[in-house]
C-alpha cells in the first residue's frame, strides 16, 4: 500500500490509501474548493486540500513527477 499525506478540513494531515482512491473531484464549501476523493460509490472523503493537491500528491508517490 502506498499512502499520501494531505490536509483535512480542519487542517490536520489525513493519510490516504492511493489504491483504494477511485475518483478526485472538488466542491465549493464557502468559496473554499476542497478536494472529494471517492473509494467507491458509497464511501468518499472531503479533503482540505485542492484537486490539484491531491493530484499531485499521487503523482509523486506513482514516480510520475
Amino acid at each position: 500500500m502506498k499512502f499520501i499525506s494531505l490536509k483535512a478540513i480542519n487542517g490536520e494531515p489525513i493519510l490516504i490509501n492511493v489504491t483504494a482512491v477511485r475518483t478526485v473531484s472538488s466542491i465549493d464549501l464557502a468559496g473554499v474548493e476542497m478536494g472529494v476523493i471517492g473509494f467507491d460509490k458509497t464511501h468518499e472523503v472531503v479533503v482540505g486540500s485542492t484537486v490539484a493537491e491531491v493530484i499531485e500528491a499521487i503523482a509523486g508517490v506513482a514516480g510520475l513527477n
